[in-house]
């Protein structure tokens, strides 16, 4: 729009500039020659673009407006956490305001145990023997007594007549050991070219092994004319004073026993690895064979054990087994209990026994205890049914009513919002079924006592 007004003008002015005036003919036919002009230069100003000119005012700020101001939206925090709190306190007190019970119950439970024999698919897993030896320290401790040696002295008579040499008389050895005769020597006379000659029993005078006196230690003339005496053998059971150990019969079975705890878990590991996806092993007690280097009671710092082991398997199917001792069990317990009663937990079983499979059938028969905890089941239906019983009435009356109910061994009663009874409506009671055998703990008496 600009350009169109600027345009307008450029046209207006071209229109308003003086037009050269034409000069008028002359009536004469000659025309005088043009005088030549003389062109004065005058200083021109700049050409003025005549028009319309349009003003676009200026926005002004209005003094009226008044900027938009922020609002205060920090505010939504502090009042959302109120609003929190204030919910959470209704939710807290509505319960406790609002007349409710909860009452729990402990049905009775039952341990039930048997056992029987049961015949399971099974094959024999060949034997497989394993030896191990170890070394341990004797622990019998002994002390021993020093003694005195003995022996034999010999007494030899040149004379003709015999000769008596009494009891106690003392030789002394070369090595300076001194003997005792232990009876009287008659000596008989002498026969030439033959002496006449005894043997008496002797002992070393001196306690321990220093009376152990080599033969001819004693040689010498004694006692009497022309009778000589000698030790023709050595004199033995000289012993000193002293502590020594000994091999007991402990010492044997501690070590028989490491040995077998390794032993069975090496054999148990073998035939384990020969079982198929499925199975499960038996292990029959295994035949042991003890050997020791020394016996009990003999003298020794250390003994040396060697325990062989022999161990056979049955391999049988895991699931088979546990499949009909649950069914034992549970046709046991429903003959014991009666209905109303169900099994809680997991059902444990323990191999007693087991033969070897026979070749032909591929069966084994496999002595089995069983055992399992049934509990009276508190159905649905049932705890309505209390809780229509237990409706206004207190606390003392409703335990009563519960234990004895059939299948309560215990129950315990909670009231909330200040009432003394338990509430009218059915909904407001709310029963817990507590199956926990540890937790049948309480008595009738001291439950009512305490409610009391």
């Amino acid at each position: 729009m600009q350009t169109n007004a600027l345009e307008e003008a450029t046209l207006t002015d071209t229109t308003n500039e003086p037009q050269p005036e034409t000069p008028d003919t002359l009536s004469s036919p000659q025309q005088e020659p043009p005088e030549p002009e003389t062109t004065a230069l005058v200083e021109t100003e700049p050409d003025v673009i005549e028009g319309e000119v349009i003003e676009i005012p200026s926005p002004e700020a209005s003094e009226e407006h008044t900027p938009p101001k922020q609002k205060p939206y920090w505010l939504l925090i502090p009042f959302t956490v109120l609003a929190c709190l204030v919910f959470v306190a209704v939710s807290s007190l509505v319960p406790l305001l609002t007349p409710s019970a909860t009452v729990t119950i402990i049905p009775i439970e039952r341990s039930i145990t048997t056992t029987a024999a049961i015949k399971v698919q099974a094959r024999a897993i060949a034997p497989l023997t394993l030896s191990q030896s170890i070394t341990v320290p004797a622990t019998g401790k002994r002390q021993q007594a020093a003694t005195r040696a003995a022996g034999t002295i010999t007494f030899y008579n040149g004379l003709l007549t015999f000769q008596t040499i009494a009891k106690g008389t003392i030789l002394t050895g070369s090595d300076g050991v001194q003997i005792v005769t232990d009876q009287a020597a008659t000596i008989p006379a002498a026969n030439p070219p033959l002496e006449g000659h005894i043997t008496v029993s002797a002992h070393a005078l001196s306690i321990g092994a220093s009376g152990n006196i080599p033969v001819l230690d004693i040689n010498q003339a004694c006692c009497a004319t022309s009778v000589l005496a000698k030790n023709t053998t050595v004199f033995t059971g000289g012993r000193n004073a002293r502590a020594y150990s000994v091999v007991t019969k402990s010492d044997l079975a501690s070590a028989e026993a490491a040995i077998q705890a390794t032993l069975t878990k090496s054999a148990q590991a073998a035939l384990t690895t020969q079982l198929y996806p499925g199975e499960a092993l038996i292990t029959p007690p295994c035949k042991l064979t003890v050997s020791s280097d020394h016996k009990p009671g003999t003298e020794a710092s250390q003994v040396t054990v060697t325990v062989s082991e022999t161990c056979r398997g049955i391999a049988y199917i895991s699931h088979d087994v546990y499949a009909s001792a649950t069914q034992m069990i549970t046709k046991d317990a429903a003959k014991r209990l009666g209905s109303g009663y169900s099994p809680i937990g997991d059902i444990q079983t323990t191999i007693v026994k087991a033969t070897a499979p026979s070749t032909r059938q591929g069966k084994a028969q496999i002595i089995v205890q069983v055992t399992g905890t049934w509990a009276y089941q508190i159905t649905p239906r049932i705890q309505e049914q209390l809780a229509a019983l237990l409706a206004e009435k207190t606390k003392q009356q409703a335990l009563a009513i519960l234990l004895q109910f059939p299948g309560i061994a215990g129950a315990q009663i909670t009231l909330r919002g200040g009432n003394q009874t338990l509430p009218q409506d059915l909904k407001a009671i709310r029963i817990l079924v507590q199956y926990n055998p540890d937790q049948i703990q309480m008595l009738v008496s001291s439950l009512i006592a305490g409610e009391g």
